[in-house]
């Protein structure tokens, strides 16, 4: 198990489908058995998620998603096979989960996260920083009959993330909340990555899982279809859901052929692609006017001779083209022979809050050969500065502003 957080091996985990149940006691007495059939949730898992890692797990609804958390967390017992896991798990499975209606907010502090192991001297210690993460101060003695579903969600979150346990499973939190929370979600989940710590994570967000995770894991009808990378898995998801990449509708960005999720004639392949925050650390959220250093490795065949790097960045809500931006305009030639890298920085990312897609292509400069394009194959998020004014729109532009006025004399 080292460097193995969790281990599934043979897993299957059934449920009872009853399709004639006794509903009274002379119905019970007389009748010899309930007639129901097995459901196999899970069929023969194997999985492994490595420790510090954060994994999400994708798939349709009815897949297994839910199921297979509740077995790592240990919360169902599989039918056959093992689950081992190293270190102390938090699961946040269901927001909410030990609160009681009629308490205010802290009384429910305290009483979920004692169902979480917590002493109520731990509780004590992290109460002021649960209530700011929350954001209820003004409504910690209310009742939290009478919060808003957002405020109860908030709550909620913030005392299961206080734990600080070795491994966090979470199952649709993500979804759950206004803008600006889910928003403090991604960025909790950010560091928890810099710290080292484990996270395992069902979202129906392909964005969030490619923008969170390092990796990820299909399920489709209780089995695993692919375990790998996070783009690599959420791109063969989505062509599974939407059809053939080939064939879907592209983007022309200039400079860089339109393509579908994945398409070139193979000489160079992009290997590796990483988002590098201002900390040097691996993650997929930012701040507007932070650095942002995109690192893309890559393999070459043979020697085909310079090749130019392209990038496009768009927006994922509406699926605009922001800007792009090449090797190549640059002046900067990229011999592809062997293996390599090229590092893009932007020193102060001028992109506004919100989600963003990227578009990675590799062409020859002398034939304009496509040799791999990664189609909207990336994503990543960017959080709001706290040190710089509000400002509108998608992109940040620095401006000054001069006042004159004169006064005119009755």
């Amino acid at each position: 198990m080292s460097g193995i957080a969790i281990a599934a091996e043979g897993v299957w985990k059934s449920y009872r489908i009853y399709h004639q149940r006794s509903h009274t006691l002379k119905e019970k007495v007389l009748s010899r058995r309930n007639i129901y059939e097995h459901f196999w949730a899970l069929r023969g898992i194997d999985l492994e998620i490595a420790a510090g890692s954060t994994t999400g797990i994708i798939g349709a609804n009815g897949s297994g998603k839910s199921t297979l958390l509740k077995t790592f967390a240990g919360i169902l017992s599989p039918n056959k096979g093992t689950v081992r896991t190293e270190g102390v798990i938090s699961p946040l499975l269901e927001l909410g989960t030990g609160f009681h209606p009629e308490l205010t907010g802290g009384e429910n502090i305290y009483l979920a996260g004692s169902l979480l192991g917590q002493s109520r001297r731990d509780i004590k210690a992290r109460f002021d920083e649960i209530v700011d993460f929350a954001g209820v101060e003004k409504f910690i003695d209310a009742p939290v009959k009478n919060y808003s579903s957002g405020m109860y969600a908030r709550l909620a979150f913030a005392v299961a993330i206080s734990v600080e346990p070795d491994i966090l499973i979470i199952d649709e939190v993500l979804a759950v909340g206004d803008e600006e929370f889910q928003m403090k979600c991604h960025q909790r989940m950010a560091e928890f990555r810099a710290q080292g710590r484990t996270v395992v994570l069902v979202s129906h967000s392909s964005d969030a899982i490619r923008s969170l995770c390092s990796h990820a894991a299909w399920l489709s009808e209780g089995v695993v279809k692919e375990a790998g990378r996070a783009h690599d898995v959420v791109a063969s998801y989505l062509s599974s859901v939407h059809g053939d990449p080939e064939h879907a509708p592209a983007l022309q960005i200039e400079g860089i052929p339109a393509s579908g999720t994945k398409t070139g004639s193979g000489e160079v392949t992009i290997t590796e692609v990483s988002f590098i925050d201002r900390n040097g650390i691996s993650s997929g959220n930012f701040r507007t006017n932070e650095p942002l250093t995109l690192v893309i490795r890559y393999r070459a065949t043979g020697a085909v001779g310079n090749i130019s790097c392209g990038v496009g960045v768009f927006s994922s809500v509406n699926l605009s083209y922001l800007f792009g931006v090449s090797t190549a305009a640059a002046g900067i030639d990229v011999l592809a022979h062997g293996e390599g890298s090229v590092e893009l920085t932007i020193p102060e990312l001028p992109l506004l809050r919100g989600n963003y897609l990227v578009t990675i292509a590799l062409v020859s400069t002398e034939t304009a050969q496509s040799f791999d394009v990664h189609d909207r194959r990336y994503s990543f998020f960017v959080f709001e500065n706290p040190d710089m004014p509000p400002t509108a729109g998608m992109v940040h532009v620095p401006t000054t502003w001069k006042v004159t006025s004169s006064t005119v004399a009755a």
